[in-house]
């Protein structure tokens, strides 16, 4: 983790999945980031972040993920997550089916992809930059 990422990670996730409104949207839109970029990261873009979202159930938190990428001004982030939702569809409408080999190489270059275009780094770059609006209160006096 970064420093930033790793002291609003637990309060931004419970805040996006409570959604609590004494919060700012902020740090709701930054929760619903950060919890499919954990998964992700974990796992994979499409095995981790979309597949076992989706096998949980939470589908809602795939296009609230690409809205708070969208927020944190991560526009080619929010485009690959979607991008990875759309061919996960295609590849198992059903959610078992088995991949061919080309879609296998599209679901590893997606996963790559993330892992390039994704960092943790550039992601705490991004809420540095609006911090005001996610948790003023971790302003540097």
């Amino acid at each position: 983790m970064t420093p930033l990422i790793d002291a609003l990670t637990v309060r931004a996730v419970h805040a996006y999945e409570r959604q609590d409104a004494s919060v700012l949207p902020g740090l709701r839109c930054l929760g619903a980031a950060l919890a499919l970029h954990g998964i992700a990261e974990n796992g994979g873009l499409v095995g981790g972040g979309i597949e076992n979202t989706f096998s949980s159930g939470d589908v809602r938190l795939v296009d609230d993920a690409v809205a708070g990428f969208r927020w944190l001004g991560l526009a080619d982030v929010a485009a690959l997550v979607a991008r990875a939702r759309d061919e996960y569809l295609r590849f198992r409408p059903a959610g078992w089916e088995e991949l061919s080999g080309e879609d296998d190489r599209v679901w590893n270059q997606l996963d790559s992809s993330f892992f390039e275009i994704a960092p943790l780094s550039r992601l705490e770059a991004a809420v540095a930059a609006r911090l005001h609006e996610i948790a003023p209160d971790v302003l540097p006096s």
